[in-house]
């Protein structure tokens, strides 16, 4: 009973509207331009959230996560020697690759200065430790091969080296692979070039033939990277359980950094920016609602007497409240549906001037948030600047409503 209420006064609404074309329309231009505008913002700004952390993942260190042991602890601002400093080896690195296999990979790193000699010529580069992972930490290309877990394994004399590094000796890098070079004295095998330009004159070898092999202390930190910025939280929470597992002192005793702060930072300008930008545009929204509000008064004083005969013939107050609400909730939402379609006309047309103008590839966000946000700003104002009119109906007396001219 209740349900065919509703919509027999939504039919009603309709009707109305119908016989009012015009003025209807520019009653609710304003929703119309507040609701395309919001989602024109709401969708920009999410395409430009989701471009912002495609940019960050493949420009940045954003998805890495380090986790270095303590030598140094702060008690009241003085820097005072750990008594017990401890260090990862390659079964710690194996154990916590099987942990964060579902959310990325591990390296096991250390590095250090050292002289390297091919035929009559040394220069002073950095020979950096690592696990046969590297390939999962970067887009840079390898010419040849990296190593493969054997050579972790059997701790074998073969090295990577840098673009930079081997063009440095040749003028053609790949004729570098198979050539031995020199690191103070040990000898080692040429397997593959590392195309990274960025990370200058460096060569990669085996961990385990590091930590064998090159005198110093070592103090080795594992290198953490997830497939995707969402996954990290995640990551570091099973890491720094491991560590607290693992560990007399746990993640104390360590140094857990990752750039999830910057991610933050991003994600609260791109809130701020929907959410002045909303605050702008929801002014339209607001003279539309008035608009609205204007209407149904009009309507109230031009069907008086149709309310007064209504009344006399046993409607009650709420089915004069319900009749009015129905209208005032109905117009907004013709306004929303007619808003939300030009604004997404609107925003792809707008995506496309922009990838046109910049070498961005740019997508706009339609999101079930925005869906959700445009339908309840058009039951809210609805509701909102409907009540009065339908309350100043509901309150008509039936003998001074006939009598209305």
């Amino acid at each position: 009973m209740f349900m065919q209420q509703i919509f027999k006064s939504i039919a009603i609404a309709l009707q109305n509207i119908r016989a009012n074309p015009l003025h209807t329309f520019l009653s609710t231009l304003g929703i119309i331009i507040g609701v395309a505008s919001l989602v024109a913002i709401l969708a920009l700004g999410d395409g430009l959230e989701q471009t912002g952390r495609e940019q960050i993942e493949t420009t940045t260190s954003i998805q890495m996560m380090s986790v270095t042991p303590k030598s140094i602890d702060v008690v009241n601002g003085v820097r005072v020697p750990r008594d017990t400093v401890y260090e990862f080896d390659i079964d710690a690195a194996r154990q916590v690759e099987i942990l964060v296999e579902p959310w990325g990979f591990v390296e096991l790193l250390d590095q250090s200065s050292r002289m390297a000699s091919y035929k009559d010529s040394a220069l002073a580069i950095y020979i950096q430790a690592t696990l046969e992972n590297v390939p999962d930490f970067s887009e840079a290309e390898i010419i040849g091969n990296y190593f493969s877990e054997f050579d972790v394994a059997e701790a074998s004399q073969k090295t990577v080296l840098t673009l930079p590094l081997a063009e440095s000796w040749t003028d053609d890098a790949k004729s570098m692979i198979g050539e031995v070079i020199s690191f103070e004295g040990k000898l080692f095998e040429v397997i593959g070039i590392y195309n990274d330009e960025s990370r200058g004159a460096q060569a990669m070898i085996p961990v385990s033939t590091y930590l064998k092999n090159v005198s110093g202390s070592h103090r080795p930190n594992l290198a953490f990277k997830s497939r995707n910025i969402e996954e990290l939280p995640e990551m570091r929470s099973a890491v720094e359980n491991w560590l607290d597992k693992n560990y007399e002192e746990g993640r104390e005793a360590f140094t857990v950094f990752t750039y999830e702060g910057r991610v933050e930072q991003f994600r609260q300008g791109i809130l701020v920016f929907k959410l002045v930008m909303g605050a702008i545009t929801g002014i339209s929204v607001l003279v539309g609602g008035i608009g609205i509000m204007n209407v149904l008064l009009i309507s109230v004083t031009e069907r008086t007497k149709e309310i007064g005969i209504r009344k006399a013939t046993g409607a009650r107050k709420k089915d004069i409240v319900m009749q009015f609400i129905s209208e005032s909730v109905t117009i907004p939402i013709v306004g929303c549906i007619i808003g939300w379609i030009v604004g997404v006309i609107g925003v792809f047309g707008l995506v496309e001037l922009i990838n046109h103008l910049t070498d961005l590839t740019f997508q706009a966000g339609l999101s079930f948030g925005t869906v959700f946000v445009v339908l309840l700003i058009a039951l809210l104002v609805g509701i909102l600047f409907g009540t009065y009119p339908a309350w100043k109906a509901a309150n008509l007396t039936p003998v001074d409503a006939i009598r209305h001219e």
